[in-house]
Parts: structure tokens; sequence; C-alpha cells
């Protein structure tokens, strides 16, 4: 019985003393886990774009002409006495078209020789319907060679002004009424005379090719060769028919030409147009960090 008891004993023992030291072990035994994350670092590089001057540029634009001094009647309206004593032209607002060349004079391209090729139409009855008395219109085909000053030719965007003398062939027609309302036909032969222009524009860039271009132009186009000149009618044909020239010389008094006066066709312009640059190149340059 005693040594059952002291084998029961020896056992309790060892498990107490197992337990014990299993205990032992995981209060002493502590594992730590964690992660590492591994963040790659971005670098930003700037890369600036330069484009190189042109070697040409071509203009095309398109836009409202207003006109100035005789170049303007009753809001722009056809006035038959106003018209046949020579007062004025008898209209005031148009139309016109440019086709533009553009040469550099020098590398920074601050200074250009542009090349001028126009058309410019005023009519009487473009806004003005007061037609009880007739109506005319006048066509100015002309051209120039100019001098342009720009101040940021290799920039996105373009600023220059500049002048430029100017020949015109100016012509047109008239409808002219009188108060027996029988009808007149007018015709305005082709007349040359000699002026200049002066204008401001800008040009935007969208690429190193094509870009928008707007301006404001002041253009007198009759200042030399001024002439007035007998009508010549011809009674054959139905309504009679009457030539004139611009008439835009002044008469005297002991010996007044119908039609005739001292008239300046002048007028201002506002155009919007497309410009493509020819011969542009683009270096990309890396930016110091």
């Amino acid at each position: 019985m005693q040594n059952l008891i002291k084998k029961f004993s020896g056992l309790v023992l060892m498990m107490i003393f197992f337990i014990v030291s299993n205990l032992h072990s995981q209060d002493t035994s502590i594992t730590i886990k964690y992660d590492t994350t591994i963040t790659n670092k971005s670098k930003i590089i700037r890369i600036v774009t330069v484009r190189t001057l042109p070697k040409f540029i071509l203009h095309f634009n398109a836009g409202y002409n207003s006109g100035a001094m005789e170049l303007t009647s009753h809001n722009g309206g056809y006035s038959r006495n106003d018209f046949s004593e020579g007062k004025n032209y008898s209209a005031r607002h148009g139309f016109g078209f440019n086709l533009v060349g553009k040469l550099p004079l020098s590398k920074k391209g601050n200074f250009w020789l542009d090349i001028i090729a126009g058309f410019d139409r005023f009519q009487s009855d473009i806004f003005a319907k007061n037609t009880e008395e007739g109506k005319v219109y006048y066509n100015s085909f002309n051209g120039g060679v100019g001098i342009e000053y720009n101040f940021t030719p290799t920039h996105k965007v373009k600023y220059y002004f500049g002048a430029n003398p100017l020949v015109s062939l100016i012509s047109g027609k008239s409808e002219l009424i009188n108060p027996d309302n029988n009808r007149v036909d007018i015709k305005i032969k082709n007349s040359l005379r000699i002026g200049y222009q002066a204008f401001f524009g800008l040009e935007y860039a969208f690429d190193k090719n094509f870009g928008l271009n707007f301006g404001l132009r002041f253009t007198h186009a009759n200042l030399l060769l001024k002439k007035s000149e007998e009508p010549v009618e011809d009674p054959s044909v139905s309504p009679p028919s009457t030539t004139v020239g611009l008439n835009d010389d002044a008469t005297t008094s002991a010996n007044p030409i119908q039609f005739a006066g001292w008239k300046q066709f002048a007028y201002f312009s506002g155009s919007i147009g497309l410009s493509y640059f020819f011969g542009v190149k683009e270096q990309r340059f890396k930016l110091p960090e």
C-alpha cells in the first residue's frame, strides 16, 4: 500500500512539474511578427520645348470693315443728294479678305517683310435698308509690301505692329433713283490709287505649324492719284447708264463736276484668320533639378 502511495505521489509531482514548466515556457517565449513595405520614390523631370523662328509665315484672314471720313453716310445708307454732289461715298459697312506672306529680316525675328494682297467691299444696303433713293457698292483690290515689328517671334503668342504702302484698284456701281422714280445706273470704272495701311495684331500658335491670327487695321486707300472726270452717258440703253471714275478730287465752283468732291477712301478693319508657319523645328531641354 505504501509503495502504491509513493508511486502515485511521484506521478502527481511529475505532472505538476510538467505543467509548471510548460507555463513558464509560454510566459518567456513571445513571438512578434511584422511586415516591411518598400515604397519606390518618384522623381519629377521637367522638360521645356523651344521652337525655332519660322522661315516663312502665311496668313489668311477675313473681317469687317467700317468706313471713316467720307466713307460714311447716314448710318451706312444711301443718300442721292450726297452721292450726286460728291459729298461722300454713300456707304459705310463692308467686309474684306487678306492674304499675307511674311519673311524674317533678322536672326532674332523682330523685323519682318510683309507681302500683302487683299480684297475689300463696301455696300450701302448691308445693314441699312433705305434703298428708296438708290444704292451703291465699291470693290477694292489692293496690294503692298511693308515692314512689321514682332515683339515675341518665337513665343506661342506673338504680338506685332507695322505699316505698308498700298496700291488699290477701286471700282463700283450705283443705282440712283430720281424723285420722279426714274432710275439711272452709274458705273464707277476702275480707278488706280496709292495709299497706306497701319496695323496691329497677334498670333496664337496651336502647334509648330498652325495658329490663329487676330488683327486691327486702318487703311487710307486714295492718298495719292486723286482724280475727277466728267461723267460719260450712254442713252442708248434702258435704263440710261453713266460711267464715271472714283471722282475723289475737289472741283471749283466755277467748273463743278457731278459726283465729284474731295473724298477720302479710308476705313478701319477687324479680322480673324489662320496662320501657317513654315520651317519651325522643336527642341526639347531638361531643366536642372
